[in-house]
């Protein structure tokens, strides 16, 4: 889903219904310039239902499109407060597209260091392997050289390494499992899920729905993560008549304790609590991505081109050689 489109669509219908216009009627003018072609779809067809006098409820039904984007669309309906509701669907798309953009950058710069590395050895590899025989014959056994390193797989096994790491990169880009587990073990990626809970939660209670239904439906989408369990028990807590949330989330092992007590900070105020929860740990995720991007990445460069010069050493050691018995000679 287009998060950048669906926040620019979500701000210009509050925008026109805060104008009188009808949310159907939006709906199908701004589905006639948009480009993303699957959500121009599924609002168009919102439209159309809602056009044949269908309710909220009924209407998102079955449409492919986010689970707590729909249910605060059924809450603005229910609240006849859909101008700030999709204000707040705009704002919490806004900042989730912001920080999605900067992962999926700093995801590329690894690729790019990978496949910079494997072409440099794959140069120097087939360099290597041309100069060789014709090396030898030069020599005709004058110079002593290593059975392993003439070996072509000597050469060529960099350009290996450096691709199995690539594959395995790209595995962990596209599998969700491995996505998970990740997210919850780089400091970065913990406080960007961190960032995106409080978001989503904040947006929610601010459309109108009660904190314990909103901790039931972040659950549903934190399925399978290491944020599941406690949302769980925080819903369960909630349900038993813990009052607030910071008291319901108390036993929290992947939330970090000061992310709750921020919370609780605000009393009552919970949606402003995860408002102060989020700019947080946004906060700290971008300052972590900047030190990512300072630090991690020359270092990672500076690894891989002492790995190249490791497995090219012998190789230059060789030219060398040669290099210094036609000096001889001549």
């Amino acid at each position: 889903m287009n998060t950048e489109e669906l926040a620019f669509v979500n701000r210009q219908l509050a925008g026109m219904l805060q104008s009188g216009i009808p949310l159907e009627v939006g709906l199908k003018k701004i589905t006639e310039s948009m480009s993303a072609a699957k959500l121009k779809g599924q609002l168009a067809e919102l439209g159309a239902r809602l056009e044949k006098g269908q309710a909220m409820e009924q209407a998102v039904e079955g449409l492919d499109l986010p689970e707590t984007y729909k249910r605060r669309l059924v809450l603005g309906q229910a609240g006849q407060g859909m101008p700030r509701v999709l204000t707040c669907v705009a704002d919490y798309y806004e900042r989730v597209g912001s920080l999605t953009t900067r992962l999926r950058g700093l995801a590329i710069y690894p690729v790019l260091i990978l496949v910079c590395g494997m072409a440099v050895a794959g140069l120097m590899a087939y360099l290597m392997s041309t100069l060789k025989g014709d090396l030898s014959d030069i020599t005709e056994g004058q110079v002593g050289v290593n059975e392993l390193v003439t070996s072509p797989w000597f050469s060529f096994f960099p350009v290996l390494l450096l691709g199995l790491g690539l594959l395995f990169y790209g595995v962990a880009l596209r599998s969700r499992n491995m996505r998970q587990y990740f997210a919850w073990r780089i400091p970065m990626l913990r406080d960007a899920a961190l960032a995106q809970y409080a978001a989503l939660t904040e947006a929610l209670l601010a459309s109108g729905a009660r904190l314990p239904e909103v901790i039931g439906m972040v659950r549903r989408l934190e399925a399978g993560t290491a944020m599941e369990p406690d949302l769980a028990k925080i819903e369960q807590n909630l349900g038993e008549g813990r009052g607030s949330y910071e008291a319901a989330a108390s036993e929290s092992r992947a939330i970090p304790g000061f992310f709750n007590w921020v919370v609780g900070q605000t009393g009552e105020d919970v949606a402003a609590g995860f408002g102060h929860a989020r700019s947080i740990y946004t906060s700290r995720a971008e300052n972590r991505m900047q030190a990512f991007l300072h630090c991690f990445l020359p270092v990672n460069i500076l690894i891989i081109g002492v790995f190249l010069l490791g497995f090219f050493i012998p190789h230059l050691m060789l030219v060398t050689d040669v290099l210094n018995m036609i000096q001889n000679i001549s």
